[in-house]
């Protein structure tokens, strides 16, 4: 939803159509930032070829969560998932602590 243009609200005001229009046509609108938004277009994105997308292990997602409530019985209350952007496959890597994520991540 939202109003009319202003420019028809001007024209309607001057043609004399509407009865009990109050209208003080001396000044100018307010800006509308909704309007301005809703008027914005996304730039198109340019597909870029990347070419290690087609093998295994090409491109890796990898992402830590802590699980402050939850320690396993080894101690461990990280995770470190990783997933293969060509299988969609995913592994788990149980970490004791946070930094412990960059020689895990070698070792893997």
């Amino acid at each position: 939803l939202g109003h009319t243009n202003y420019r028809t609200v001007y024209d309607l005001a001057c043609s004399s159509n509407a009865t009990g229009m109050p209208i003080n046509l001396s000044t100018e609108p307010p800006i509308c930032d909704t309007c301005i938004l809703g008027k914005q277009t996304r730039s198109s994105v340019p597909k870029v070829w990347v070419g290690d997308w087609c093998e295994k292990l090409g491109i890796m997602h990898v992402g830590l969560m802590e699980h402050p409530d939850t320690v396993s019985a080894a101690g461990n209350r990280y995770v470190m998932d990783l997933i293969d952007n060509f299988l969609s496959y995913a592994w788990s890597v149980p970490l004791a602590a946070k930094s412990d994520t960059f020689p895990a991540l070698q070792a893997w």
